[in-house]
């Protein structure tokens, strides 16, 4: 479970930091679907991550604090897992493949900012 939450946490900061406009979907779907995730299971992952950046946006336009982002980035994680449950084991096996590739390339890039300085 612990490998998976971290792997989650990665796709949901990703899906959290970008902009929700249909391009980024768009964009969102065709990667997950390179990855071999049927596309209802992509469609459900888009939809989660749509529906927790729409319920990030405050009423009068204020910023989330930290604790905030940070509970709403873990139910981001428990509903993008509770989903991936539900989902075939194909395509779970797909989620995990792009979860270890995304881990993979995100550790690649931290060992070179860390290598160059944090720069």
């Amino acid at each position: 479970m612990f490998p998976s939450l971290i792997v989650l946490s990665v796709l949901a900061i990703t899906v959290l930091a970008a902009p929700a406009t249909k391009p980024i979907a768009e964009e969102s779907r065709a990667e997950l679907l390179s990855f071999g995730i049927s596309p209802q299971a992509a469609d459900g992952l888009i939809r989660i991550g749509t529906e927790a950046k729409q319920s990030a946006v405050k009423p009068d336009g204020a910023t989330q604090s930290p604790l905030e982002v940070i509970g709403a980035t873990f139910k981001l994680l428990a509903d993008m897992d509770a989903f991936m449950k539900t989902q075939s084991p194909e395509d779970q096996a797909a989620a995990k493949k792009m979860f270890e590739t995304k881990k993979a390339e995100d550790d690649a890039k931290w060992r070179e900012f860390m290598q160059n300085g944090g720069k």
